[in-house]
């Protein structure tokens, strides 16, 4: 719409003249597309055409934001899932502990992969014991959390257990 308006406005222009005299020397009425767009018509839909770009901009931030947000919690979720998958598949039950899956501040999640690099993991790590089945247990949880948008921690936490028999 804008490249018409645009387009009707810089050909009508330079023949506006010739052609309006030629009509009125026919006495023919000059229609609004021999005659193209007036320069306040054009202002105008400029103006109305601005104001509605203008206020589809929070919308587009907000959107972007909202994008962020999702990318990071997929990532936290991603990062807490994959130390959950190393910690279950440990073969050896005694060596599950909080001192062989050390918590990770900003900087050292993924072994310093920038991209993981807003995120801390901590696991935390219970002995406990099922009375019913008779066996021990550990409590597994692990918590991710980097800053957020509007300067509060914002985390996702994972919880687990496994058992021996």
């Amino acid at each position: 719409m804008i490249v018409e308006i645009l387009h009707r406005v810089h050909f009508a222009a330079p023949w506006a003249d010739r052609v309006q005299r030629n009509a009125r020397s026919r006495g023919e009425a000059l229609s609004h597309r021999e005659r193209g767009f007036s320069l306040v018509e054009v202002v105008v839909t400029m103006v109305v055409l601005s104001v509605g770009l203008l206020s589809l901009a929070p919308l587009m931030m907000a959107v972007v934001r909202g994008n962020r947000f999702a990318q990071n919690m997929t990532l936290a979720t991603s990062l807490a899932e994959d130390r959950m998958e190393e910690i279950l598949h440990n073969p050896v039950y005694a060596d599950i502990t909080e001192a062989n899956f050390p918590s990770e501040s900003q900087g050292q999640v993924h072994y310093g992969d920038p991209k993981y690099s807003k995120f801390t993991r901590s696991v935390t790590i219970v002995d406990s014991l099922n009375v019913l089945m008779q066996s021990m247990m550990k409590n597994v949880t692990i918590d991710v959390s980097w800053w957020g948008l509007s300067q509060k921690t914002v985390s996702v936490t994972l919880y687990g257990r496994v058992a021996r028999f």
